[in-house]
This record gives C-alpha cells, sequence and structure tokens, in this order.
C-alpha cells in the first residue's frame, strides 16, 4: 500500500518479519522509521510506538510525521489482516518545545486530532518518564479494524500522500536553480567563437 514514490521497508533486503522496525522513504530518500512493533498475546493486536522522522525542514517535519503515522498504519492493516486492533504511541519530548507558547499542548492536540482523523478510539494523553528528558508525554489509543476507520483510514492517507507531493513541488520551486558550472568543451567552443 506505498504511494507511487514512497516505499516502506524493513532493516532487511529480505521480506518483512512483523516485529521488525519500518521505514519509510521517498525514493532514495529516508523520512522516518517505527522502531518498536510488538505483537500482541494471540496476534490480534499490535503495539506500535517510538515513530521517528528525518529531519526534513523543507518539508515541513511536523506534515511529514503524519504521513509516517498513517502510511505505517495502512501498510500494517494491508498486510496483516488477522491483526484487528493496532494500539498506537507518539511520544514527544516536552523540553524540546520550550521557547513555543503552548508547543507541548498545541502538539498533543494536533497528535489526538490526527488518530482521531483515521478512526482511533480511546485516545489520551499521559505522562511518560524518560530517563534523558525530565517532561515527556505520550498520546495514545486504539485502532480497531472496521469498514468506517477502514475508510476513515483510506481518506487520510489519501490526504496526507497528496499534501506530501504538494509540498515536495512547493520546496523544489523555492531551492534557487543555479546553472551548472560550463563544461571543459563549452569553454573550449566559447573561445574558437571569440578568435577574430
Amino acid at each position: 500500500m506505498s504511494s507511487p514514490g514512497l516505499r516502506i521497508s524493513g532493516p532487511k533486503p529480505d521480506a518483512y518479519v512483523l516485529g521488525e522496525p519500518l521505514d519509510v522513504f521517498d525514493g532514495d530518500l529516508h523520512l522516518g522509521r517505527l522502531n518498536s512493533i510488538q505483537v500482541g498475546a494471540g496476534g490480534g493486536t499490535l503495539h506500535l510506538d517510538d515513530f521517528r522522522t528525518t529531519d526534513l525542514k523543507r518539508l515541513q517535519t511536523w506534515r511529514t510525521a503524519r504521513l509516517i503515522v498513517v502510511e505505517i498504519l495502512s501498510y500494517l492493516v494491508d498486510r496483516h489482516p488477522s491483526v484487528s486492533a493496532f494500539d498506537i504511541s507518539l511520544s514527544a519530548d516536552v523540553e524540546a518545545l520550550d521557547g513555543t507558547e503552548g508547543g507541548a499542548r498545541r502538539l498533543a492536540q494536533a497528535r489526538m486530532q490526527m488518530l482521531h482523523s483515521v478512526g482511533t478510539t480511546e485516545i489520551r494523553m499521559v505522562p511518560k518518564p524518560h530517563p534523558r528528558h525530565s517532561a515527556h508525554f505520550v498520546v495514545r489509543g486504539v485502532w480497531y479494524y472496521n469498514a468506517d476507520n477502514a475508510q476513515a483510514l483510506a481518506h487520510a492517507l489519501n490526504e496526507e500522500r497528496q499534501g506530501f507531493a504538494q509540498r515536495k513541488i512547493d520546496a523544489a520551486q523555492a531551492e534557487p536553480v543555479t546553472a551548472p558550472p560550463p563544461s571543459m568543451i563549452a569553454r573550449l567552443l566559447a573561445k574558437e567563437r571569440h578568435k577574430p
């Protein structure tokens, strides 16, 4: 269920084994990774935790993070029909948001809205102690497989893919166009033309 330019794969070139991390690529550009996929007892639940994005400022990292969550969820739903529930945890270091007024609250709200938009229920924000950070929280929710949630997920996936494609176009147009340096042959031809 990868979009035309996006590719999702495990850490090995072989077939993906459930439980391994998943990486999302746009061509050769690494967009992000889901580090932790744990299979629940009985195999009917997957616990998804530790989503990471590559720092791509020009592609608006926060929107790329949404794309990664939705792409990976869609990928797993599509390839593992025996799984009926996906327990999703999106964590954040609040200290990294220092200096941004209401940054942690806005981030938590955006994550809660994103999870809600794909049909996730039981959404809540909880503190999560972290050894390296004094302030840390997690937005959690459970996505259950049913027709309504599958439709909401497909809609969100389509929106995120379209938004990502537009951000790539905007980023390409914003980059200054520089002419390549003239080749040796072009310089020689230019000299020949200017000879009296």
